[in-house]
């Protein structure tokens, strides 16, 4: 199955060979789509059917790292910019704890993410210390980015103000296209999120120690699986309503079976029967809520359920309206409704006046022809106006809302519904005395409220007692049926929509179960190369280790979702890994699981960063990470950060082809210092020729030292000899390193064992290097092993040419003459 063929596609072809009936798939189909298509389906209206596909366009330009740049962050003070060859191949930055080196390898995961994973799941306090504390400005951190057949590299940069959090980055995104918001512009955010080519120490200890599902998504969303993990999810959702319902009405069926047979009454006995059915007829049911009343409902409990029902406003209201009646009727005395009339017509006449002054002017009262009207006139009149247009709107006020709070009052006393009716059983003379009282009520507004908060309260006390005793005599004579006839007729209401919800869940079920069993093997099919490759690495990882590491697969769903990594101890199925492995073990289980992640064929980035993954490795391991990562590195660019010198001491003595060994120093204010590494025979050879040349120095106080550096240097070459050898038969580690340390007493014994692979012929070194190799490897090897006289003293550099020419002679001794098999030593 090729992992790139497009999701849908796949889904569509299993359907059809597996048959799946319409309505199965279509609800399949739907869940891949989205909720609102889920929902459309299962209501039985048209869906659009355009499945969410799992990968974006995802760019397929091949990456590789140019150069990361750190300034200002974290260790690093003064700027530093690392610069690493784009293209395949090993690097190694080598530095001890604190020298500056893990900024770098944080500086390119948060350039390009915007987080480190170093940081996640931590309290504030890990986020405190990013800026340096020596030269904290500028900050800044740039990576730079080569993109296969583009000339113009892309930059990614991101670089802080004095003062500012590390959330509030100024972020510049260039490329051959331009400036860009961000990655995403440029398609490579989801691919940075899929496959991380990024690793540090605390990311392998989650990988191992952390949650199953964070694996398990991890691994799902590089297969492009995420669409069948989320249409799980949709069903699940879907069908969770719909079961709860069913389940609801089934119990509910089963409580009101039991409360309806307990009734003394006919139709509940039958309607129990019919609830306990297997499957309940709910048309039988409904015929029996639909049966006539009994006719033994005789007038008393008719007239009782009156009474029961029967509601009246309280005390408290009727009193408020009695004093609002009293307070109306004292205001519309006040105004006085025959005095507000003459008002009325004074103002009238009084208006017509100022008309006919307004119109004629100045002139006599043409009512009186005695009086003037005049200026002076007309503004008393004017006041005299508006004053008696004041007290007549007071006076109507008064009136109106007098009147109001009268039919208030009337309304309630004839609108009182008391039943009635002449029932012998049921004593409501009380009651209705209670009612005739009170609509015996006087003509005049304060009387009528006194009557009212007299006699209403009487009415109430009636009224209470009436249906006290009516509400006793129901409970006597109810069967319970009505209570329960009305739950049963709410039930049948919610009974009659289970079918439609049994269908919708069924086809919920089945579209669920195949989609489950499908997604397994979709997976387990697009894990089977990740898996195998995590196996041919663990292989190479495990060096003596007895645990085995058998076929990853990925199980479960939703909460249940895991990533299955069986083992065996000595040839014992465990079961599980955690529970075995060292913690060694399980930081190779975590490279074993994270290469292939970080490797994938569909993954835009070439390069990947490991930040410290040497922890806790035993140096059999430690061989096997060199081998891993030198493979790694013949279609890779691979750029390992550890503070171990182990990893690049394996590398050159395993002559795994050519890496660069970066080595950094941090010296005081955060001075870092990046220069070229070199492996350990030369760089004692080349102090040696250095020293050689410092004239400064007496020749005899430069001779011991240099000799000094000449044998470490021989030493060097030849325990990377041993250990090529031996390590190449497969002898235990913990043996090649006795040997070592057992033969580094003596030169002799040393070279002896790297020679003939027998330390015990330290003798035939001298007759051997003589033979093959000429007087000058005789004379160094002397030197080394005795120190320095003779034309040595004068010729300090000359002794180091010489040491070096011995050890260029080691090493084609071990190119030329196989390794010994089966214990035999090399003959001289």
């Amino acid at each position: 199955m090729n992992p790139t063929e497009p999701l849908v596609e796949l889904i569509f072809d299993r359907l059809a060979a597996d048959r799946v009936p319409d309505d199965t798939a279509e609800v399949v189909l739907a869940a891949l789509t989205g909720e609102a298509d889920l929902d459309a389906a299962l209501s039985g209206e048209p869906t659009t059917l355009t499945p969410q596909r799992s990968r974006s366009d995802e760019p397929r330009e091949r990456i590789w790292l140019s150069s990361v740049t750190v300034a200002g962050f974290r260790g690093v003070g003064p700027e530093r910019t690392l610069a690493i060859e784009p293209g395949p191949g090993l690097t190694v930055v080598v530095g001890r704890n604190g020298s500056g080196k893990s900024s770098f390898a944080e500086a390119v995961e948060l350039t390009l993410t915007g987080d480190s994973a170093r940081w996640a799941d931590r309290t504030s306090v890990w986020r405190t210390g990013w800026r340096n504390l020596h030269a904290g400005d500028p900050c800044r951190i740039a990576v730079e980015l080569r993109v296969d057949g583009v000339t113009t590299p892309t930059r990614v940069g991101r670089s802080w103000r004095s003062g500012a959090e590390l959330g509030a980055a100024e972020v510049t995104v260039t490329s051959a296209r331009g400036r860009h918001q961000d990655l995403a512009e440029l398609g490579l955010a989801r691919p940075l999120e899929l496959y991380r080519p990024f690793l540090t120490a605390a990311e392998l200890g989650r990988l191992t120690a952390g949650t199953q599902s964070q694996l398990f998504d991890a691994l799902s969303a590089i297969l492009g699986l995420e669409a069948i993990t989320d249409a799980d999810r949709r069903l699940m959702v879907a069908a969770r309503p719909l079961d709860a319902a069913i389940k609801e009405v089934r119990a509910q069926r089963a409580t009101l079976a039991a409360r309806l047979a307990e009734l003394p009454d006919d139709r509940a006995r039958r309607a129990a029967e019919l609830l306990n059915a297997t499957r309940p007829d709910l048309a039988a049911l409904t015929a029996i809520l639909d049966e006539p009343a009994e006719p033994t409902a005789d007038e008393a409990v008719l007239l009782c359920r009156r009474l029961v029902a029967l509601q009246l406003p309280d005390a408290d209201e009727v009193t408020r309206l009695a004093g609002q009646l009293r307070q109306a009727a004292a205001e519309a005395r006040r105004h006085d409704g025959g005095r507000s009339r003459a008002a009325l017509r004074t103002a009238e006449l009084l208006r017509l006046a100022v008309e006919h002054h307004d119109d004629r002017g100045d002139g006599p009262c043409p009512v009186c022809a005695t009086g003037r009207l005049d200026g002076d006139w007309r503004t008393g009149a004017t006041a005299s106006l508006a004053e008696l247009r004041d007290r007549t709107l007071a006076a109507q006020a008064a009136a109106s809302r007098l009147t109001a709070l009268l039919q208030r009052a009337h309304y309630l006393i004839d609108d009182l519904d008391v039943p009635d009716g002449d029932v012998a059983d049921v004593p409501v003379d009380g009651l209705r005395a209670a009612v005739t009282a009170l609509r015996q009520a006087p003509g005049g507004p304060e009387e009528l409220a006194d009557h009212l908060a007299a006699r209403y309260p009487e009415l109430l006390a009636a009224v209470q007692a009436a249906q006290a005793y009516a509400s006793d005599l129901l409970r006597r004579r109810d069967t319970g049926w009505p209570a329960a006839a009305g739950e049963l007729r709410a039930w049948l209401a919610r009974a009659g929509t289970v079918p439609e919800r049994e269908g919708g869940l069924a086809r919920l079920t089945a579209a669920r179960a195949w989609l489950k069993a499908t997604g397994a093997e979709l997976r387990n099919q697009r894990v089977a190369p990740f898996a195998a490759h995590s196996q041919r690495i663990w292989a190479q990882l495990r060096q003596e280790s007895n645990v085995e590491l058998g076929t990853m697969t990925l199980a479960g769903t939703n909460t249940r979702r895991r990533v299955v990594i069986p083992v065996s101890v000595d040839g014992a199925d465990n079961g599980t890994a955690l529970g075995v492995m060292s913690q060694g073990e399980m930081h190779a289980l975590g490279l074993a699981t994270f290469l292939p992640r970080g490797c994938a064929a569909e993954s835009p980035f070439r390069f990947i960063v490991v930040d410290d993954p040497v922890q806790s490795m035993d140096p059999a391991k430690v061989d096997g990470l060199a081998r891993v990562l030198a493979e790694l590195a013949e279609q890779r660019q691979v750029v390992v950060f550890t503070h171990d010198t182990r990893l690049p001491d394996a590398l050159a003595r395993l002559d795994l082809g050519r890496s660069r060994i970066v080595e950094v120093t941090r010296a005081e204010r955060s001075v870092v210092t990046l220069r070229r590494g070199s492996d350990p025979v030369r760089r004692y050879l080349d102090d040696a020729h250095a020293l050689a040349r410092t004239e400064e120095i007496a020749a005899e106080v430069r001779g011991p030292v240099v000799a000094e550096l000449c044998r470490s240097a021989i030493e060097a070459a030849c325990h990377r000899i041993v250990w090529q050898r031996r390590a190449a038969r497969g002898v235990p580690y913990d043996e090649i390193e006795a040997a070592v340390v057992g033969a580094s007493r003596r030169l002799a014994t040393t070279v002896a064992l790297a020679l003939f692979d027998d330390a015990g012929r330290g003798g035939d070194v001298p007759r051997y290097l003589s033979r093959r190799h000429g007087s000058r490897a005789v004379d160094a090897y002397q030197a080394c092993k005795e120190g320095v006289h003779g034309a040595y003293l004068s010729d300090l550099p000359d002794l180091v040419a010489d040491a070096r020419h011995l050890a260029a002679a080691l090493r084609e001794h071990v190119a030329a003459v196989p390794a010994p098999r089966n214990g035999a030593q090399v003959r001289s």
